[in-house]
């Protein structure tokens, strides 16, 4: 399927499943009502959250570049996160925001290979930590009601463990012996199998910095933590009455499944989930679905900063040029 039609496709799913939840699960009036008397001091704190958490992002992405010895300024780090966000979200791009950012990012002195390498494993860390922070979540949703199924234990427990074990794996002795051998027997026959031979040494080259990555993922674990904030606060604007514990037993679940990229930004996808989940620790389907929506909301107006830095000099280098065939 051509990416184009991908991205209809997505958009056609979200568009669906926001009208079946606006038709069957959604009191419009209840939720006008909670939008007029919405607290909208709260929701100038969730932008101000939403922009530390990007801050965050960047701060951890740029780690992983310092550590193998390349240049990258906090701005300039900043700066393609943004870019890269607001591309993804806003403009009529057939490619993901990650690889927008390995061509904001990548210079002859910071080859798209290793930047390419920093992302991917900034995303299988990420992984890791979000279900982490989902088994811990479900653990305190367990205490907090009795209609949770076993079987998301099952699949939480099973995710992270198969996450672990495919993260460590890939920076045994064992994996770069396999990297070796594929090095004598395949960089010669393409540029593209060539540069995919060097992404994966830039990756291996991680193994030897342990504890930026125990850093770099403690980081990603506390980072959890800022949908929990968001929900809360977003709940304080509509006066609903929301705890940050069953925030936090609940979020952490909803947003690893809301990973999922079946959907244009998780539209549909992230509301059902809220509908569904928040629903275990006592609200309703009308101020859950107005969560995620500000939630999905409050995530594209905080990329808007990029508007002046893409007026300014655009999106350099929209994508990295791709390798050339033999």
């Amino acid at each position: 399927m051509k990416k184009s039609a991908k991205t209809w496709l997505r958009l056609g799913i979200s568009a669906g499943l926001l009208v079946v939840l606006l038709l069957f699960f959604v009191d419009l009036k209840q939720a006008w009502r909670a939008v007029a008397d919405a607290r909208w001091e709260f929701l100038g704190l969730l932008l101000v959250a939403f922009t530390l958490d990007r801050c965050l992002m960047s701060y951890k992405w740029r780690l992983l570049l310092v550590s193998q010895g390349f240049q990258a300024g906090h701005g300039e780090a900043l700066r393609a996160y943004y870019l890269a966000t607001f591309a993804g979200c806003f403009l009529p791009s057939t490619l993901g925001a990650d690889a927008l950012r390995v061509g904001i990012f990548a210079k002859p002195d910071r080859p798209s290979q290793a930047v390419a390498a920093s992302i991917f494993l900034e995303r299988a860390l990420g992984f890791v930590a979000a279900a982490l922070a989902a088994v811990i979540g479900l653990v305190l949703l367990a205490g907090i009601t009795t209609g949770l199924p076993a079987q998301f234990f099952y699949w939480a427990f099973g995710l992270l463990a198969a996450a672990c074990l495919a993260v460590l794996l890939s920076f045994t002795a064992w994996a770069e012996r396999l990297h070796g051998q594929a090095e004598r027997r395949w960089r010669q026959r393409s540029r593209v199998l060539a540069w995919l031979l060097d992404f994966v040494k830039a990756y291996h080259q991680y193994r030897r910095n342990r504890g930026v990555l125990l850093w770099f993922l403690f980081l990603s674990f506390i980072e959890q933590g800022a949908p929990v904030i968001f929900n809360w606060l977003i709940a304080k604007a509509l006066n609903l009455d929301l705890t940050l514990l069953e925030s936090a037993a609940v979020t952490p679940a909803v947003f690893f499944l809301a990973r999922l990229p079946v959907s244009f930004s998780s539209f549909g996808v992230l509301e059902g989930l809220y509908v569904a989940f928040f629903s275990l620790v006592g609200i309703g389907a009308t101020p859950a679905f107005l969560i995620g929506f500000l939630v999905n909301l409050g995530s594209m107006a905080s990329a808007l900063p990029a508007i002046p830095m893409y007026l300014r000099g655009g999106i350099n280098q929209a994508a990295p040029p791709p390798p050339p065939a033999n």
